[in-house]
């Protein structure tokens, strides 16, 4: 009886221990699935005329609501140091500044070929580990690069002679947001905050976030813009829960279950995401360049996570 229980205990065991790969799949891909879904609940909000900053500030701002749930609910407390307070600013900024770039480029590109330049990110962070970390350009690093050039290229419209003034300031806006998140994660790892877990900080970088951009608002549009309608309301609660509570907290659980490299990959569910959106929901047309240069695109942020 005792061996039949062990059995039992060792195969159940097992069939747990074989489960989290899957789960860490399933998370990685809901992680980058949501956050595919920011045009489908900020270009609503956009089009009744709600300014980029306001509306990124209550996206952080719920959030942060939700977010902070999860923290008390495990009891984690939210007490930091002032050195690590001044690096989760400084993280905090550059969070900011990308998330304003990809919401004001959408008033100029359509949403999914904005979130496939914002995917780039990959590239600029090979660019910034070659230039400043004195990393190897490698013969696969070029071939990457080279692809997602020829990809921008084809999503900007600039092989088709569909390139305008508004096409070349939504690429610049989305190319920069990709810039601004390939810092963040070059410099993430090295702020020694490694302590703190792995929710805590998100929470109070989406804080120090919205209040950065409270600043920037009441500079720039004369303060917070007000919400007038339910249905503005909801998209904003769905905004901050959807693609930013939920993306970075099964984030955060994939990250536990499988490799970094893994979930990387597995983030081309994101802009796949948000091109379906763009089509399906808003009409958005899909070209043949449009197609091709989010192929590439793709293709060259895979073969950058697959061979560093």
């Amino acid at each position: 009886m005792h061996r039949e229980s062990s059995v039992l205990f060792s195969a159940q065991r097992n069939m747990k221990s074989s489960a989290q790969p899957t789960r860490g799949y399933v998370d990685a891909i809901v992680s980058a699935a949501t956050f595919g879904t920011i045009p489908l609940f900020s270009l609503p909000v956009l089009s009744a005329g709600m300014p980029p900053s306001s509306l990124l500030v209550y996206r952080f701002g719920f959030a942060c609501l939700f977010m902070l749930a999860v923290l008390i609910a495990n009891k984690k407390s939210l007490r930091i140091g002032y050195g690590e307070g001044l690096r989760l600013a400084f993280l905090a900024l550059l969070y900011a500044c990308s998330a304003v770039c990809i919401i004001s480029g959408y008033r100029y590109l359509p949403s999914g070929v904005a979130t496939t330049l914002v995917f780039s990110y990959p590239v600029f962070t090979a660019l910034i580990e070659i230039i400043f970390c004195h990393q190897p350009l490698r013969a696969v690093t070029a071939t990457a690069l080279l692809l997602a050039i020829v990809g921008v290229a084809l999503l900007s419209g600039a092989t088709t002679g569909a390139m305008h003034t508004g096409a070349i300031v939504g690429v610049v806006l989305e190319l920069l947001s990709g810039l601004f998140y390939a810092i963040y994660m070059v410099l993430y790892p090295r702020m020694h905050l490694a302590h703190l877990g792995n929710l805590k900080p998100n929470v109070l970088i989406f804080f120090m976030a919205m209040l950065l951009l409270t600043l920037y608002s009441t500079f720039t549009t004369g303060g917070l813009y007000p919400i007038h309608q339910p249905t503005i309301l909801l998209h904003l609660l769905l905004l901050g829960l959807v693609p930013t509570a939920i993306s970075n907290v099964t984030l955060v659980m994939a990250l536990k279950r499988i490799d970094s490299t893994t979930v990387a990959t597995l983030g081309a569910f994101e802009p796949l995401t948000a091109m379906l959106i763009g089509i399906f929901v808003f009409g958005e047309s899909l070209t043949w360049s449009v197609m091709l240069g989010f192929v590439l695109v793709i293709l060259a942020v895979y073969i950058l996570i697959k061979y560093k």
